[in-house]
């Protein structure tokens, strides 16, 4: 089944986990990491904590739902993983309406602390320093439930975490699209 699941949360939160526990569940399935879009940027590139970068963050965030549309019209489901804040999320709203599916939004939010066992074990590369981990972390406490629902993850494993999104999912409670 064609659909969109919008994984959101700070560093730490299992976004990139989950949303593979996710592919593996359905056969046609894409899992579009954000960072991998602001990868690509070669000249120009702003980094997306500073204030400064918020029209940079707007077009990832367009192009990032713009790639989801065209493979949810080819019918496949789309796990779209990034740090998506109440700032971000109706630029995604607003381009994915062109997908003609409903679209879902799952914040996970573990403690702060298993947050930051989790990225301990990552590749230098892909690790933000404690003080912006912490203040990222701190961010999303702060945004509340926004939109869709959110999971404490703190004590789930991947697979555990994908079965509340898919019951979330399956009961509408975490669609921010009609």
């Amino acid at each position: 089944m064609a659909q969109i699941v919008i994984l959101s949360g700070p560093s730490g939160a299992g976004k990139s986990a989950v949303a593979e526990a996710l592919c593996e569940r359905y056969d046609r399935t894409v899992h579009i990491e954000t960072d991998e879009f602001f990868g690509w940027i070669r000249m120009g590139y702003i980094s997306p904590m500073k204030p400064e970068s918020s029209r940079q963050n707007a077009m990832i965030s367009r192009a990032v739902a713009r790639a989801a549309t065209a493979y949810v019209q080819d019918l496949f489901a789309v796990f779209i993983d990034g740090v998506i804040g109440p700032h971000l999320l109706p630029v995604y709203v607003e381009e994915l309406r062109a997908s003609g599916v409903a679209v879902h939004f799952v914040i996970l939010r573990p403690t702060l602390g298993e947050s930051l066992r989790r990225i301990e074990g990552r590749p230098s590369g892909r690790q933000l320093p404690e003080k912006q981990h912490r203040r990222l972390y701190e961010q999303f406490v702060g945004y509340g439930d926004f939109a869709g629902i959110t999971i404490d993850n703190t004590a789930m494993t991947a697979d555990q975490t994908a079965d509340r999104v898919m019951d979330a999912c399956g009961a509408g409670n975490c669609l921010v699209t009609p």
